[in-house]
């Protein structure tokens, strides 16, 4: 197990890696419409491209997060890292060969679709790998700081997507993505020289495994991981929608759209990431009261969404939408995991880290056929998912605390 005078080293190695990623993610998601619409796609066809890719990087988390507890987080995060590099390049190509006509229509949608699902299929070793190290060197107590020292990444790389995308944009739409595999070549040499080795099999003894094997099984897990594939379900439909609405309500260009949205997920984000730096790692809020906080928040941001009609409105949807997810993410995660049996622990860990690609499985093709009866549709529908899992979170939460009450009560009696 490593000391704990190296914890702050391993956290910052791993908020790395997952930055570069993420970075790479936001930009692919900022330019998609937009590629989309030059490459005359619809947006089924971009809606089929996320979903797919999202459901072969859901089965592979779970995948990888087996195999990274065997063979050790390191190298499986540096396998990831390199699979992500590797995809990106040739997903670029693949859109540059419908750019310049090679291949158009259906030909190049299929071409898409293959080269963005091959890379999923190893890119996803890389949240699982990052989130159990993190999950490992962390007790109970600091669960959730761990989790959220990690995955804040996610909301820096939101900042920095958009505004990169925006910049290089200008040069061409194709560019951002092409640069994306520099940082993800820089995160794989910082792995590779100052991340140490950790591999759990190395840590248990033969007796603790037998007691890991005999520890059982909760239920209670899986409703916070069912919690998180709902609200990346609808993270997704929002930035499925986003750039298309855009474009069909205030009459943007693809370049101009891809900028609005670009900006709207840097608010986004930075409200996350303003979050995450101060009440989810620094205050001693609990994560059920953070929960009960997120949801509402989310349901508000969707709402105001659907009734936009002025880029202030969407602002400060985004804002409150950026605040929720800082909380949510981390604190669904930490109760997952920590509710969870020891022998359900690499399960739950591959579980939560794949929500977000499950909630892509979804949410892109939902957000696109509801787009078809009306453009604020998604919005809607969003913010009504959240409000649907937000009255089954704090019914369970409701009971767990009872039950907690119980048994301490039952306890103080036997004494």
């Amino acid at each position: 197990m490593l000391v704990s005078s190296s914890h702050s080293l391993v956290f910052r190695v791993l908020f790395c890696a997952l930055l570069a990623t993420s970075i790479g993610q936001s930009v692919m998601l900022t330019t998609l419409p937009s590629l989309g619409r030059k490459a005359e796609l619809s947006e089924f066809h971009i809606a089929a491209i996320m979903s797919s890719s999202a459901l072969i990087f859901a089965i592979g988390t779970s995948i990888w997060s087996k195999i990274a507890k065997r063979v050790g987080f390191k190298r499986i995060l540096m396998l990831g890292l390199t699979g992500y590099s590797i995809g990106t390049l040739v997903f670029a190509s693949t859109w540059m060969t419908g750019f310049t006509g090679i291949i158009t229509g259906s030909t190049l949608f299929l071409a898409l679709l293959i080269s963005r699902t091959l890379q999923s299929t190893i890119m996803s070793a890389t949240p699982p790998a990052a989130v159990g190290y993190a999950v490992s060197i962390s007790s109970i107590q600091t669960r959730v700081s761990a989790i959220s020292k990690v995955t804040s990444a996610s909301n820096v790389g939101q900042i920095i997507g958009p505004a990169y995308a925006g910049l290089l944009v200008s040069l061409g739409l194709l560019v951002p993505l092409y640069s994306i595999v520099l940082l993800t070549i820089l995160a794989i040499i910082l792995v590779h020289f100052k991340l140490p080795e950790l591999t759990t099999t190395t840590i248990l003894s033969d007796s603790q495994r037998q007691q890991l094997e005999q520890s059982g099984y909760n239920k209670v897990p899986y409703v916070f991981v069912v919690a998180c594939v709902f609200v990346f379900t609808a993270m997704a439909m929002m930035q499925q929608s986003l750039g298309f609405f855009l474009m069909d309500f205030y009459h943007l260009s693809p370049v101009d759209a891809a900028s609005k949205v670009g900006i709207a997920m840097m608010i986004s984000a930075a409200a996350s990431l303003i979050v995450q730096f101060t009440l989810v790692q620094k205050a001693r809020i609990a994560k059920e009261t953070m929960i009960t906080l997120a949801l509402p928040l989310l349901a508000i941001g969707y709402v105001c969404l659907y009734f936009q009609q002025s880029f202030a409105i969407l602002y400060i949807a985004m804002t409150c939408m950026g605040i929720g997810m800082g909380m949510a993410y981390p604190a669904l995660a930490a109760a997952a995991t920590t509710y969870c049996t020891p022998s359900q622990l690499s399960l739950i860990t591959g579980l939560i880290t794949a929500t977000t690609a499950m909630g892509y499985i979804v949410g892109p093709p939902a957000a696109a056929w509801l787009y078809q009866t009306d453009i604020a549709l998604p919005f809607a529908v969003a913010a009504m998912l959240m409000a649907l899992i937000a009255i089954v979170l704090f019914t369970t939460l409701f009971h767990l605390r009872r039950a907690h009450i119980q048994a301490c009560n039952a306890q103080s009696y036997t004494k």
